[in-house]
């Protein structure tokens, strides 16, 4: 039986909109100071969002460095509160050298499925087959530049693995850094420690890196059941994208 609803097909022939699937929008964007207390020890920055966000999907998060203390910088993300009430966000650092101490500045973008439709102006509000809402034209729909999807092992040594992408990175570029949680063990008890270069050489940059503890196991890097781990990589324009 055909399907009904709405759908957008961009010139991709990529469905963009549809009645089935919520679309990823604009919620806020801000910044987030990651510092460190000790020359010998990681950085920490955390932030709560303006309005957090009340959807039971987790919402995404990208990031750019806006200033920086150190050439290189690593992350992961952890986001804060949970399902129907998420409130903020907590960034774990590591940067190259043991001085000075971390001081560095991200710009964030936070990003949501939709959840409201719009009550008054023009425009189109879209409702999937439950009735709840999957668009409405008042959201900033998130327009996705790139994907890395295939990572090539570029260090492998008894502590440490690094993959590079198959994309490069603007200095405009906000990576979604959310597609690594430090708190979740996707990367199957090989590792203590896994998170993304972020810059490097005192540029945007994206590497992928695993600290290991173990040769036993199993990290799925490159996807495992026809999957890929793939980071979107996206331009947010201050003109579009404003809170």
């Amino acid at each position: 039986m055909a399907e009904y609803g709405f759908r957008a097909v961009n010139d991709s022939g990529t469905v963009t909109i549809s009645s089935v699937y919520k679309a990823l929008v604009f919620s806020e964007r801000g910044t987030i100071r990651v510092t460190s207390s000790y020359t010998d020890r990681g950085g920490v920055g955390q932030t709560s969002f303006i309005r957090p966000i009340t959807t039971q999907e987790a919402p995404q998060l990208f990031v750019r460095v806006q200033s920086a203390s150190h050439a290189s910088l690593g992350v992961a993300a952890t986001l804060l509160g949970g399902p129907g009430n998420w409130t903020g966000i907590r960034i774990d650092s590591a940067a190259t050298g043991s001085s000075p101490l971390q001081n560095f500045v991200l710009e964030y973008v936070s990003c949501k499925f939709a959840d409201n439709l719009q009550v008054s102006g023009y425009g189109m509000n879209i409702r999937d087959a439950s009735g709840l809402p999957v668009f409405s034209a008042k959201d900033k729909v998130v327009r996705y530049n790139k994907f890395a999807t295939v990572w090539t092992l570029a260090q492998d040594v008894s502590t440490v693995r690094i993959w590079t992408p198959n994309v490069t990175i603007d200095a405009d570029d906000f990576i979604c850094v959310s597609a690594m949680d430090r708190g979740v063990n996707w990367f199957a008890e090989n590792s203590q420690f896994a998170g993304f270069n972020i810059w490097s050489a005192s540029k945007a940059n994206l590497t992928l890196y695993v600290q290991r503890i173990t040769a036993l196991g199993f990290w799925y890097w490159q996807g495992s059941n026809n999957t890929q781990f793939t980071v979107p990589v996206c331009k947010f324009p201050i003109d579009r994208y404003f809170n």
